[in-house]
Parts: C-alpha cells; sequence; structure tokens
C-alpha cells in the first residue's frame, strides 16, 4: 500500500497517462480533425418548390470532424428533388430540406386541400338519407354524382352526371363534422353516447363549373351519390 502511495508511484503514473494521451489520444483526435469530406452547397437563392439542378448546386470540400450525417454529399442526391423550404446561396443542403417530387406533392395537397388549383369549396344539403349514403360517407372519399329525376309519370330517370368527386367534410345537423365524431366514439370510456352519424350536408372540393352543377341540383332536390373509393 506504502509502494501506492508513494510520490515516485504516482508521479509515474502521471507521465504514463501523459505519454498515452500524447501518443495515442491526440493523434487520433487530431487526424479526424484534419480529415475532410464533399458536401453539396447552393450557388444561389432557390425558392421553396423549385426543382433543384445541377447549375443550382456545387461541392465543397469541409472538415469532416462534427459534421451532421444529414448532410448532402454528392449532387447525385439533390438534383431533381424539390426545395422543401427556401435555400440561400452557400448554405448547406440537408436531407430534409430537399425531398421528392411526390413526398412535395403529397405536403402541398396536405396544406392547401387542392385548393391552389382553380378549385373551391361548395357545401350541399342532402334531400334525403339515402342520397348521402346514409353513415357511410367521409371525407376523402371519391364519389360520383347523379342526377334522379321523377316525371309527371312517376318514371324515374337516373344519370351520372359528374364522377369521381372529393368529399372535403361531412357534417351533421348539428354542423358536427363526421369525422371528428368517429374520433369522440373512439375515444369515449363508455359507449352509451347518441351521436348523430347520419349526413346532413357534404363539402366537395371542385371547379367553378362543377360546383354551379352541384348547387342545381341540390335547389332542385335531384342530387345522390354512390361511393367509387375510400380515399385518393
Amino acid at each position: 500500500m506504502k509502494v501506492f502511495k508513494s510520490k515516485a508511484f504516482l508521479g509515474a503514473l502521471c507521465i504514463l497517462l501523459a505519454a498515452v494521451i500524447a501518443f495515442a489520444v491526440l493523434p487520433r483526435f487530431y487526424k479526424a480533425q484534419a480529415e475532410t469530406t464533399y458536401v453539396v452547397r447552393a450557388t444561389q437563392d432557390v425558392p421553396e418548390g423549385t426543382e433543384l439542378t445541377k447549375g443550382m448546386l456545387t461541392l465543397s470540400e469541409v472538415g469532416a470532424y462534427g459534421l451532421s450525417e444529414k448532410v448532402v454529399r454528392s449532387e447525385e442526391e439533390a438534383v431533381g428533388q424539390i426545395a422543401a423550404e427556401n435555400l440561400f446561396a452557400g448554405e448547406y443542403l440537408m436531407q430534409n430540406r430537399v425531398i421528392s417530387v411526390e413526398e412535395y406533392a403529397k405536403r402541398t395537397e396536405a396544406k392547401t386541400k387542392g385548393l391552389g388549383q382553380g378549385n373551391c369549396l361548395v357545401t350541399l344539403k342532402f334531400p334525403t338519407a339515402s342520397s348521402g349514403l346514409a353513415g357511410v360517407l367521409r371525407a376523402g372519399n371519391i364519389v360520383d354524382v347523379y342526377e334522379c329525376r321523377e316525371d309527371e309519370e312517376k318514371n324515374v330517370s337516373v344519370w351520372k352526371i359528374l364522377p369521381a368527386m372529393y368529399v372535403y367534410g361531412v357534417l351533421n345537423q348539428d354542423l358536427e363534422p363526421l369525422d371528428e365524431l368517429d374520433e369522440k366514439k373512439e375515444q369515449a370510456l363508455e359507449d352509451d353516447t347518441d351521436y348523430d352519424f347520419e349526413p346532413a350536408y357534404v363539402v366537395f372540393r371542385c371547379t367553378e363549373e362543377q360546383a354551379i352543377t352541384l348547387i342545381r341540383l341540390e335547389k332542385q332536390e335531384a342530387l345522390h351519390l354512390t361511393l367509387a373509393r375510400t380515399g385518393d
């Protein structure tokens, strides 16, 4: 025990540790700092939604130490991708800021609900429960719109007038979205609440011309829907 407490031993131990640090740890540390890699930078300001081309990008050699794993390291990863947000000249490109055309389209759809392409929303009241697909219809469904008419002799004529219409929302008589009622029922501790799942109103995403047709059918109580598919 006296040996381990002696100043000579402690001094030798410190020298040994210093030697390990000097000849093993520090060289690796400085080597890591000296290593370089290539990253992709923007050569100009790129607005959000722009498809990246090779002329907008450049490769730069930078120190690899401490560099994020999410940085784009080759032009092939970025060319043909879409700027998910504004990019500025000289900055590194990060993987989460350049996305595929398909992913950008999905994000845009989620933000705008498709209203940025000349579309509008129109709300209609169902003349009967059956015309609104009873309690089945939900937001996101794709439906075909039929015109249903009865003449003086009680002969009924039905024909498809608007195919593949997107349902933006479905409301009951109290203007409660049925999707929200689905969530409330699923989260309810007890299933004794009397939810009204009968659709009374439907909100369509449509063009102006389609809106005119839908409004006419509503006023004439000639509107009828069939479910084409449950989502897009």
